[in-house]
């Protein structure tokens, strides 16, 4: 992990591309803390990093410089959201958003990215015709529509629109075979094809077709390494709450005990929202999860 207490200071009065590289490789390793430890593991080395990053903001720079910087800056305030957000600090989350929006209005793939992000806190905190409002924001870069797209689809299952949420998936499908993975920024790379596999899966799974939601999240679950240890746990949980619904509880408790185990080894406020109706499905079955 990034080591909070070092900041290179700007040489001088005037910075240069190496210091927005910095910057970003910077904001590049604590994104990847998260991925693997969840948010809590790195949210308080992101919110120092903002101070540093206000120094470059201080200093001269070419435009050239200037315009990526404000785009370095605004993903760090977008991870310090994401991450508050997944350490379950809703306010904290809004605030660095919208911060995040204001340093990038000039760079129209991560203010989407922003705005997706923005939109999956309504999700999870039970407002999904707000997160709509976001997702349907559009987008113009295929990887990026087929994240707006893939999340719209899981909006309308928890609405239960299972047309809408099946014709957003066939969007979003759509979208990421047109998509240049090989040039992605970092803030979309985590959206690969065992990513739209897992979203599939939760899809389904909110809709209640578990016959379609098992079989995207087993492959999505054998894909992730462990560097995505976060997005396979909410698979984890997403499978054995299906095996409860289809009424098989053993595989059920052996899946849900692996999401348990996972979910100890992080710091996710998140997981452990999203835990919380498998804990209800299992003991429906009489399963008391570990």
């Amino acid at each position: 992990m990034a080591n909070p207490a070092y900041f290179p200071p700007p040489h001088s009065a005037r910075i240069g591309m190496s210091d927005v590289d910095q910057l970003e490789a910077q904001t590049r390793s604590l994104r990847s803390v998260d991925y693997r430890h969840g948010g809590g593991a790195c949210r308080d080395a992101v919110v120092v990093r903002i101070y540093w990053a206000q120094q470059l903001l201080a200093a001269e720079a070419s435009d050239v410089v200037r315009s990526r910087l404000l785009s370095a800056v605004a993903d760090l305030h977008n991870l310090a959201g994401w991450t508050s957000f997944d350490s379950g600090q809703v306010g904290a989350a809004y605030h660095h958003f919208d911060r995040a929006l204001d340093f990038a209005r000039h760079d129209e793939d991560l203010t989407t990215n922003i705005v997706y992000r923005r939109g999956r806190v309504h999700l999870h905190h039970g407002a999904p015709g707000d997160a709509l409002a976001y997702f349907q924001r559009g987008a113009f870069a295929p990887l990026a529509s087929s994240i707006m797209f893939v999340n719209e689809a899981w909006a309308y299952a928890r609405q239960g629109r299972s047309d809408e949420a099946v014709r957003a998936l066939g969007r979003a499908k759509d979208s990421f075979a047109a998509a240049d993975l090989a040039h992605a920024p970092d803030w979309a790379r985590f959206h690969d094809e065992t990513d739209l596999v897992a979203m599939t899966g939760i899809v389904h799974a909110e809709l209640g077709d578990t016959r379609a939601a098992i079989p995207a999240l087993r492959s999505a679950i054998e894909s992730f390494g462990p560097a995505m240890a976060r997005s396979s746990t909410f698979c984890l949980i997403a499978l054995a709450t299906c095996h409860f619904l289809d009424g098989d509880a053993d595989e059920g408790t052996a899946v849900g005990t692996r999401a348990m185990n996972a979910a100890e080894e992080l710091r996710s406020e998140r997981v452990w929202d999203r835990m919380r109706p498998l804990v209800q499905a299992a003991a429906s079955h009489g399963v008391s999860l570990p």
